[in-house]
């Protein structure tokens, strides 16, 4: 006998079910059941969500002890987590862009306006700032996975939805997840943008995309991959859908003009890129050469190699990504996919690429997808990754760059 499970669009209005329902089979016996605004998937889901963050304040205790070298004192538990661009962070929403004069406040403006924002407003009810990015970053997740979720169940395979949200904690870089950064906020928004898509809710879509790149730059690749979602699927609809572009990237146009406005340039943001950062167009064999050397040619510390290393295979899992993704005719998500790699491997050096791995749900779909069909394939995954991913957050939880 064949149930249906009703799911909920996450980017709906009214949070009416949606039209589209995903066969699963269900015991003769057992009524399926039915959520007015989560759905079983989706409690599996939040329930991956809410373990692996048990499984962070575990990785917290040997970080605030062990790894404190021949300090006598632990450190305290919200200290472990004022680390690189969560400090940036706190101090952009706490001082603004140009307040001050503090080294560490140089070339801010790349950090886009979108999660200092957030953190100010959450900051109004939490009172600190280490502990308001992490609630962002924790709510936004619980957003991000169910969405996830929701995606990998609709586009991808009846039950891939769960196997996806797993696969996304315990990816290498999860931990930024979890910290002060913008990418749980980032997939939120964007993860909810394509759901809307999928959905032809045109309007909702581009106007989360618009929001996505007001948190980061990622966001516009994600507007191109909709555009093509709807010149394919939005028929008679398509103008009026494209013509919401223009509102909807209202608030990075006006960051822009602001930017202008304190620095005389229209390429700030991108000045800032390239002055903190090593991050300039480059012949992607050199930015190869480059990353390779400084992974395995001792150039640097044994942790930061480890790094590097790691930004190597991120890349490469983003170009098969991409590759793959054209082979099956998803046009959009290669688009999103493809450029945000792109982006990334034709700089001085690779830099971060796990990171924006966290941002690429096909990545998690699909190879949820494939786990369904070789369940051995996602044991080894999980064997893999878990306990890279468990290294790297104790890099960032102990201050040593982690990417």
């Amino acid at each position: 006998m064949i149930g249906r499970l009703t799911t909920i669009d996450l980017a709906s209005e009214d949070l009416e079910p949606m039209t589209t329902v995903t066969d699963v089979a269900a015991e003769p016996d057992l009524p399926v059941q039915r959520h007015r605004w989560l759905s079983r998937a989706d409690l599996t889901a939040l329930s991956v969500w809410l373990v692996s963050r048990l499984a962070v304040l575990s990785l917290s205790w040997p970080a605030a002890f062990i790894f404190r070298g021949s300090n006598r004192a632990p450190q305290g538990w919200l200290q472990l987590w004022q680390n690189w661009d969560a400090v940036r962070f706190a101090l952009i929403a706490q001082y603004g862009y140009f307040s001050q004069a503090d080294s560490a406040q140089r070339n801010q403006v790349a950090f886009f306006p979108g999660f200092p924002a957030a953190l100010r407003l959450v900051h109004l009810v939490a009172g600190q700032w280490t502990a308001s990015g992490l609630a962002v970053s924790f709510f936004a997740g619980a957003i991000a996975i169910v969405a996830l979720s929701r995606i990998a169940e609709r586009d991808y395979l009846p039950g891939s939805g769960s196997r996806a949200a797993l696969f996304l904690v315990v990816s290498p870089a999860a931990i930024f997840l979890a910290a002060g950064y913008s990418e749980a906020l980032f997939l939120a928004l964007a993860a909810t943008s394509w759901l809307a898509a999928r959905n032809e809710r045109w309007g909702q879509a581009v106007l989360l995309a618009g929001l996505a790149s007001v948190v980061r730059v990622n966001g516009l690749f994600l507007c191109a991959a909709i555009g093509v979602d709807i010149l394919v699927r939005a028929g008679n609809r398509r103008l009026r859908a494209l013509l919401m572009f223009i509102p909807s990237l209202a608030p990075l146009a006006g960051y822009e003009l602001y930017l202008h406005a304190k620095t005389g340039s229209w390429l700030a943001w991108l000045h800032a890129e390239e002055a903190g950062w090593p991050r300039r167009f480059t012949n992607p064999v050199d930015a190869f050469k480059t990353t390779w050397a400084a992974a395995f040619g001792h150039l640097f510390t044994a942790p930061v190699g480890f790094v590097f290393q790691l930004e190597i295979a991120a890349v490469a899992v983003g170009v098969i990504a991409t590759v793959l993704l054209l082979w099956r005719r998803r046009w959009p998500e290669a688009i999103y996919t493809g450029l945000t790699i792109a982006a990334l491997a034709t700089s001085v050096q690779y830099e971060s690429v796990p990171r924006a791995l966290l941002l690429l749900w096909p990545v998690w779909c699909g190879l949820a997808a494939f786990a369904v069909r070789r369940p051995l394939a996602g044991q080894l995954y999980v064997a893999v990754a878990a306990p890279v991913s468990a290294a790297i957050a104790l890099l960032f939880l102990s201050g040593n760059w982690a990417g």
